[in-house]
């Protein structure tokens, strides 16, 4: 009596097209994050302070996106160079806002805070970056990547994952594209089977 071929499923070459898939669209994401971060339309911004707690924690990131001044609105959180500091960078929510000839005129508070900021100052340029995002714990990376070193090695990163994620689909595609064989050296019984190799205990 014959015993009837098994078709074994196909299962591991269609895991190995959802690995590739699913290291493309990983590698699609880091390289178009990277590449909005340094072309300035996105910053990634350190929070360090608590004076936005509990939207912006201490320790994480704040993701802004460059916008047109003139679209601000009352209750934004926009990122801004202190009054009184130059060198320092607030995050803080407009909780007032007129038109002024040379730009908007704000007052800033913190989430936290009980009382305002103690300036009100006018937005120069004509660009601004409104808050649209945060992630916890990442704040000092953030710090790195805007750092020169820290660009370059996210350019890098993002070029090793995308050639990764090419050869990964190469490999998947050359290995669908081969016949498949048993574990123990016999041919798949989905192909058909040479005379010299056909079991002697089966076909008898």
């Amino acid at each position: 009596m014959h015993a009837q071929p098994r078709h074994r499923p196909q299962s591991r070459s269609g895991r190995r097209w959802v690995d590739a898939v699913l290291v493309s669209v990983l590698v699609t994401l880091v390289v178009a994050g990277a590449a909005a971060v340094i072309s300035g339309r996105y910053q990634l911004r350190p929070v360090l302070s608590g004076s936005m707690r509990p939207g912006l924690p201490v320790g994480g990131i704040v993701i802004t996106e460059r916008i047109p001044v003139s679209s601000l609105q009352v209750r934004d959180v926009v990122v801004f160079h202190s009054p009184e500091n130059a060198q320092e960078l607030i995050v803080h929510r407009i909780i007032s806002l007129t038109r002024g000839p040379s730009g908007p005129v704000v007052k800033t508070q913190g989430d936290a805070n009980t009382a305002p900021d103690p300036w009100t100052f006018t937005l120069q340029g004509k660009v601004a970056y409104r808050a649209i995002y945060t992630l916890p714990l990442l704040g000092y990376v953030a710090v790195w990547a805007h750092g020169p070193s820290g660009r370059v090695a996210l350019v890098l990163v993002g070029l090793l994952l995308l050639l990764g994620a090419i050869a990964t689909g190469m490999v998947s595609q050359r290995r669908a594209s081969r016949s498949p064989t048993r574990r123990d050296g016999r041919r798949s019984p989905t192909q058909p089977v040479p005379p010299d190799l056909v079991d002697v205990d089966s076909a008898n």
